[in-house]
């Protein structure tokens, strides 16, 4: 074999390690993450903010569970860094993200986290100035809470309780937003 060759299927094995986490069936419900089931429980990091802090209605700035966070209702999102598909879908959570923001009642009730999967602090931030994202991403470098949940897949959209009730659940990116935020409101009315 050519030294050219090898570094072929070098650059090959790199992107698939890479971007591997990163397929996933668009616009799914993930059979993963059934509603009624009971999301596994996992520890996140401490906000890195008081900003964070009172977003989440904390009471600290300990690593804290879902349930301490202080909303009915807890998307939680996990995403990668360098997935193409979480690149298309962040404009659409964005989006998502500010109309809960406009809406009193979804404000209160409603939060929005990302959990990105093998990603760094500085590799988060990256991403969070590239594509402007205002709702907080934690990152699960060593995979632990990706491991606590069985694995997922990104982008990948939960809607949970405070007590980690899953609601529904979307693997892929999301294209019909209207219809995602009209389910959003409909679990909202029922909380």
């Amino acid at each position: 074999m050519s030294p050219r060759w090898n570094m072929r299927v070098v650059a090959l094995l790199i992107c698939l390690v890479v971007f591997l986490p990163c397929f996933s069936v668009h616009g799914s419900q993930d059979e993963q993450f059934p509603p009624g089931a009971q999301l596994a429980a996992f520890n996140l990091p401490g906000p890195d903010s008081a900003q964070v802090q009172a977003y989440l209605g904390l009471k600290t700035r300990d690593p804290f569970t879902i349930s301490k966070i202080g909303a009915k209702l807890v998307y939680i999102e996990f995403l990668g860094a360098m997935c193409p598909q979480c690149h298309v879908n962040a404009p659409v959570v964005n989006k998502l993200y500010r109309v809960i923001q406009d809406d009193p009642a979804l404000a209160r009730d409603v939060k929005i986290i990302g959990i990105a999967v093998g990603n760094n602090r500085a590799q988060i931030e990256a991403y969070k100035k590239n594509f402007k994202v205002a709702f907080p991403i934690f990152p699960d470098e060593d995979l632990s809470i990706s491991a606590a949940v069985g694995g997922a897949d990104t982008p990948t959209m939960i809607l949970v309780t405070n007590s980690g009730k899953i609601l529904s659940s979307h693997r892929g990116v999301i294209t019909d937003f209207d219809g995602y935020l009209k389910q959003l409101r409909e679990f909202h009315k029922k909380q």
